[in-house]
């Protein structure tokens, strides 16, 4: 939210005030502040929605390129996204840290503080680059490790020893992003993203497949090093932004020395989202480990029916985003009705749209694993899992809405422990004794996997209700997170 919104905000909210004093209707002045924090909400989340949807479109890239080479290469490159994204969701979680401290900090008008903060994150990301690296490199042993056919082992191996060469920009770009998002600053992040997706589509083209005379095919591993060239262009483009716009000053009056206090605070905070992602992203990671336990074809379908899910999961991300962020910026501000205005706008938001997907999966469910194969067998897979995924969607915009909106709060530590016994407790659990001690076997897992995502999503809803509405609301600087 820029400085003129803030103002604007304030405006309406004194001018609905004043019509209070003079006899307005209580329930029409709160529909209109409602209506007023909705529609700042989606101005917030548009731009994040389309960075989100950018990323996952760099996801579907991959998957409609690599698709025409085979199920092997396709299962190949997703254990090697499920292996990679789950280390860099555990890293960029702990960047996520950063979200609350930003957020309040420009609510409450301190900018100086917002600039310490990036400032911190920057040192933080060479840190956490560290063992996302050593994972791509060691990608092909942990594939083995972990029970995968020869064949999808030996170029997963290949494909993420690429991705390791793109580890520290990805985690510097989320650094940036986090600075600016915080602000409510979110068109810059959205148009590198959408300049990353066009530099994939090319790259993945030329890599994956060659250019005669010119550049060999690299097959899947060409995927690899198309993605590692978006991350660094993204990482050059964000830093440009900040460089060309000296009304940020990102790096104005900060010193550039690590601060102990403030970096323990980060990881205080970004640790438990980091171990959250780490939960959800693992348990679907580790679904797509149990499926390659079945065989290459149950891998390519589930790979292919995860990303139209993790599609629709996007918008419902970058909503609950803006929410967290509007959540910080009012509890900066010491506004605590403009607190449950945000809640509920996430929540009706969030859960809406993905009502509305889990209906376009029942409908037409055919025609959206048709955009990813031919292959009749992926076909009638994928159609039944879509089905799954359609009985799953509003619990997923449930839990991301929760979790989100008390990351605003600088609460992480208890929606993660709530994360580790749904996801993994339940979830696990369910997914591996219906998917391998029942007839249901593929059906079973994504059973297990609806079922984590639905508990986790009721048990948020109520911690929300505790620490938004029942507890004082405290700014992260300021106060330890409210106990369990």
């Amino acid at each position: 939210m820029t400085t003129m919104e803030t103002k604007t905000t304030t405006r309406t909210e004194r001018s609905l005030d004043r019509n209070r004093r003079h006899g307005a209707p209580s329930r029409n002045r709160r529909t209109r502040l409602f209506l007023h924090e909705a529609s700042r909400l989606l101005r917030t989340a548009g731009p994040i929605v389309v960075s989100q949807l950018g990323v996952v479109g760099m996801n579907t890239v991959d998957t409609m390129m690599v698709g025409p080479l085979g199920a092997t290469p396709l299962a190949a490159a997703a254990f090697s996204g499920a292996v990679h994204n789950t280390v860099l969701w555990i890293c960029t979680g702990v960047v996520m840290g950063m979200i609350p401290l930003v957020s309040q900090a420009f609510g409450a008008g301190d900018r100086e503080r917002c600039r310490h903060v990036l400032v911190q994150g920057i040192w933080l990301s060479f840190v956490l680059s560290i063992p996302l690296i050593w994972s791509s490199v060691e990608g092909e042993a942990i594939a083995r490790g972990l029970g995968q056919e020869q064949g999808v082992a030996v170029l997963a191996g290949g494909y993420l020893w690429t991705m390791a060469f793109g580890s520290l920009p990805m985690i510097l770009f989320m650094v940036f992003r986090q600075y600016l998002e915080g602000m409510g600053i979110t068109r810059p992040a959205m148009v590198i993203t959408l300049l990353g997706l066009g530099i994939n589509i090319v790259a993945n083209r030329v890599l994956i497949y060659g250019v005669e005379g010119w550049i060999p095919a690299m097959g899947v591993v060409g995927s690899g090093w198309a993605t590692t060239l978006v991350r660094w262009s993204m990482f050059a483009a964000i830093l440009a932004y900040l460089v060309r716009h000296p009304e940020l000053r990102p790096f104005a009056g900060v010193r550039w020395r690590p601060d102990a206090r403030l970096l323990e605070r980060i990881v205080r905070i970004g640790t438990p989202i980091g171990a959250q992602l780490g939960l959800e992203v693992g348990l679907f990671a580790f679904g797509s480990v149990m499926m390659g336990w079945f065989g290459a074809v149950e891998l390519a379908a589930h790979q292919i029916t995860i990303n139209i899910a993790a599609t629709t999961f996007m918008v419902a991300l970058g909503v609950s985003t803006a929410g967290s962020i509007h959540v910080g910026q009012h509890i900066g501000a010491g506004r605590r009705r403009g607190v449950h205005r945000a809640v509920i706008a996430c929540y009706l938001l969030a859960v809406g749209f993905m009502g509305l997907c889990a209906l376009a999966f029942l409908v037409a469910p055919e025609r959206l694993i048709g955009l990813y194969t031919s292959d009749p067998a992926l076909i009638e897979l994928g159609t039944t899992l879509l089905a799954f995924a359609a009985a799953f969607q509003i619990f997923d915009g449930g839990q991301v809405a929760g979790i989100f909106v008390l990351r605003g709060a600088a609460d992480t530590k208890v929606p993660a422990a709530i994360a580790a016994l749904g996801y993994w407790g339940i979830g696990f659990t369910t997914a591996y004794l219906l998917g391998f001690h029942t007839p249901l076997g593929p059906r079973g897992v994504w059973s297990g996997l609806a079922l984590a995502l639905a508990v986790v999503a009721v048990l948020l809803a109520f911690r929300v209700r505790r620490i938004l509405w029942l507890s004082p609301l405290r700014r992260a600087e300021a106060e330890p997170q409210v106990p369990a």
